[in-house]
């Protein structure tokens, strides 16, 4: 009887002594797998004996927070920024592009976003956007007007002036009408196209300082013209003549050209536009909320102008 109990009393030892055991075990297993949780997180090398523990990256995981339109590396070597833009693109074209966030791929060769936009001018002011100028106006109002209706400003009037010059804003009364009528708060004004040629710089250089005195009084960007050929200098003459950090300088960039090879094409017309927009939010003197267009679809409201300098020279 006597060993009966006895042998009882050592079962129960033993039993109470196995749970202590596996009690201690899961503590040990629940504290290794915290060091090695709370060590990867952290920048110390953990040593155990002499060894190191080392850590594993994804760096797939890391490569894909940044975008890259990769079509070519050796390019990259030979990129030159445009200095107005934030962001760098070969061929001195600076463009945020669009089909990046619709997973579409571009395939002109000539652009490689290095990196994205790095911030957006932030302003909650509802400004009446008018834009003016030769044909290429008529394609980039398009985009302008996305941008408008994206930021809450309102595109209220868009004068194209099919082949018209400086001169022709310069000297018509019909830009003080129209800015009189359209109470702009904002204006867009490109033009140059149509002056690649010219060498009478010294008169282009009057009409531009005429134009300016037409459009002082309100916050403006003045575009460049798209150059595919190299200018005589009509570039400098708008460049020297508008604002500092008011002239947005077109010409270097190389892009897409429409089937007349003169204008871009709408693709071309959409980075420009992205392009000027960014250049805006960075570094223009005038700036105004232009973030991003977030839809592919935006309805044009804006009252739609159209001159031709052949038939109307305005002075």
């Amino acid at each position: 009887m006597e060993n009966k109990f006895e042998e009882e009393s050592n079962m129960e030892e033993n039993k109470k002594s196995s749970s202590f055991f596996i009690f201690l075990t899961g503590c040990c297993f629940v504290l290794a797998i915290a060091i090695v949780y709370f060590y990867s997180y952290s920048p110390v090398p953990l040593k155990i004996a002499g060894v190191e523990l080392k850590k594993i990256y994804n760096s797939s995981a890391n490569e894909s927070d940044n975008y890259t339109f990769n079509q070519s590396a050796d390019s990259l070597k030979n990129k030159s920024a445009n200095s107005a833009d934030s962001i760098t693109i070969v061929n001195s074209a600076s463009l945020i592009i669009d089909s990046i966030n619709s997973g579409k791929q571009f395939t002109n060769d000539s652009f490689v976003v290095v990196h994205q936009q790095k911030s957006i001018y932030k302003d909650s002011t509802k400004h009446r956007v008018m834009i003016m100028g030769d044909s290429e106006c008529g394609g980039l109002c398009y985009q302008l007007n996305k941008y408008c209706i994206e930021n809450n400003h309102d595109l209220v009037a868009t004068l194209v002036w099919n082949s018209a010059t400086i001169f022709n804003f310069g000297y018509s009364d019909t830009i003080n009408k129209l800015i009189k009528k359209f109470q702009p708060s904002y204006l867009f004004f490109v033009v140059g196209l149509n002056e690649l040629h010219a060498k009478d710089l010294n008169r282009r250089k009057e009409a531009s300082i005429n134009m300016m005195s037409k459009i002082k009084h309100i916050p403006y960007t003045w575009i460049g013209p798209a150059n595919y050929m190299d200018d005589k200098g009509i570039n400098n003459v708008f460049q020297s003549t508008a604002d500092s950090g008011s002239f947005f300088l077109t010409k270097g960039m190389n892009l897409p050209k429409g089937t007349d090879g003169r204008h871009p094409s709408s693709v071309g017309y959409q980075l420009w536009m992205d392009s000027i927009a960014n250049w805006m939010s960075e570094r223009a003197r005038y700036k105004i909320a232009m973030a991003r267009p977030t839809k592919k679809y935006y309805p044009f409201k804006s009252k739609m102008l159209v001159l031709n300098a052949a038939k109307y020279r305005g002075y």
